[in-house]
C-alpha cells in the first residue's frame, strides 16, 4: 500500500503479501486485506519514498491492538541504505519475540462471553509519525510494563470478533538492553495509518475480496473446510468488519453454481425421459385379423 510518500508492505518467506480492496478511508488512511497462514512468521516493512527526508520519522507497529515496538529513521536522501525499516518482532526491554500468525481457539463455554476482546483483533497496523530524533538516557523500565494483549486464548465462538486467526509471538528471546535510547519529538505533520487486516485466504475468497483461482471449480460454500465454516459466528455470518459490498463476489459465486445445478438437473432429466419407440410402416404386410372377421382360404 502506499499513502504520500510512504510505502507498507507485509512480508512472509521475503516477499510481499499480495493485497485485496486497498482502500484510502481517509488522506492518512489506508486499509487493505492480506491472506493469513496459519504458523507462518512475518515481518511488517515500510519505507518512505521522499528525495530528501529533512524529518525523521517514527513506524510504531500494532498487532491485534498489542504494541510491538518502534523503528527511527533519520533524516537523509533517497537511497542512501536508511530509507527501509522492518520490524518482525514484539520488542522489551531486555527480550524480544518473532510474529507469526496463529489459530483463535474458540470455545462453547460460556463463561467466556463477557470476556473482553480488543476491538483490534485480526489487524496488523503501522503508524507513523515525524518528527526530530534525539537521544536520551534511559533511567527506567518502562517498556516491560506495557499492557499486553495476548489475543492466543481461548474465544467464545458467538463472538461478534469472532474470526479464524490472530498474531501469536515466537519464543522469548534475550534482547540487550542499551543505556541510551532515541526518541521521537513530534512536528504537526499528521500521522498515517496503513491497515492490514487478515484472514486465510479461503475465507477472503468465500467473501469476494480475493478471486479464486481460474482453473478452480465454483465452490458451493458447502465442503467440509474449517477456515469456511468459521468465515463469521457459528450461524453462518460473516465477520462485522467485511463490508456488504465485498460480498458480491460470493454472491456471484453461488448464483452461478446455482444456474449450473439447475441445468445439470435440467439435463438429467431429459436423460430419463421415457424414448419413444419408432414405429414400422405396415404397408405391405400381412393385415391385422380382425376378431369375428371370415377370411376366405380358397
Amino acid at each position: 500500500m502506499q499513502l504520500g510518500a510512504f510505502t507498507a508492505n507485509i512480508i512472509v518467506d521475503g516477499k510481499a503479501l499480495e493485497e485485496y480492496d486497498v482502500t484510502s478511508e481517509s488522506p492518512t488512511r489506508v486499509t487493505c486485506w492480506v491472506a493469513s497462514e496459519e504458523g507462518k512468521p512475518f515481518a511488517v516493512q515500510w519505507k518512505c519514498h521522499e528525495e530528501r527526508r529533512i524529518a525523521g520519522s517514527q513506524g510504531s507497529v500494532y498487532v491485534d491492538g498489542t504494541g510491538c515496538g518502534n523503528v527511527l529513521k533519520y533524516p537523509g536522501t533517497l537511497g542512501d541504505g536508511s530509507t527501509t525499516a522492518t520490524l518482525s518482532s514484539l520488542i522489551r526491554a531486555t527480550s524480544m519475540q518473532d510474529l507469526m500468525f496463529a489459530r483463535v481457539q474458540l470455545s462453547d463455554d460460556d463463561a467466556l462471553l463477557n470476556k473482553k476482546i480488543h476491538k483490534d483483533l485480526g489487524e496488523i497496523s503501522l503508524v507513523i509519525v515525524r518528527g526530530e530524533i534525539k537521544t536520551v538516557r534511559e533511567n527506567h523500565h518502562a517498556d516491560d510494563v506495557m499492557p499486553f494483549n495476548n489475543n492466543n486464548e481461548e474465544l467464545h465462538e458467538r463472538s461478534k470478533k469472532a474470526t479464524v486467526h490472530c498474531v501469536g509471538f515466537g519464543p522469548q528471546k534475550a534482547r540487550k538492553r542499551s543505556r541510551y535510547i532515541c526518541r521521537l519529538i513530534r512536528n504537526s505533520l499528521p500521522k498515517i495509518d496503513f491497515v492490514f487486516k487478515y484472514r486465510p485466504l479461503s475465507v477472503l475468497q468465500a467473501n469476494g475480496i480475493a478471486p479464486r483461482p481460474a482453473s478452480a471449480d465454483v465452490d458451493t460454500g458447502l465442503e467440509n473446510n474449517d477456515d469456511e465454516r468459521n468465515v463469521g459466528a457459528p450461524n453462518g455470518s460473516v465477520p462485522e468488519d467485511i463490508k456488504p459490498a465485498q460480498l458480491n463476489g460470493r454472491i456471484r459465486n453461488l448464483e452461478n453454481e446455482l444456474k449450473r445445478l439447475r441445468d445439470l438437473q435440467a439435463s438429467d432429466s431429459e436423460d430419463r425421459k421415457p424414448k419413444r419407440i419408432k414405429t414400422e410402416s405396415r404397408e405391405g404386410r400381412r393385415p391385422l385379423i380382425v376378431p369375428g372377421e371370415i377370411i376366405d382360404l380358397t
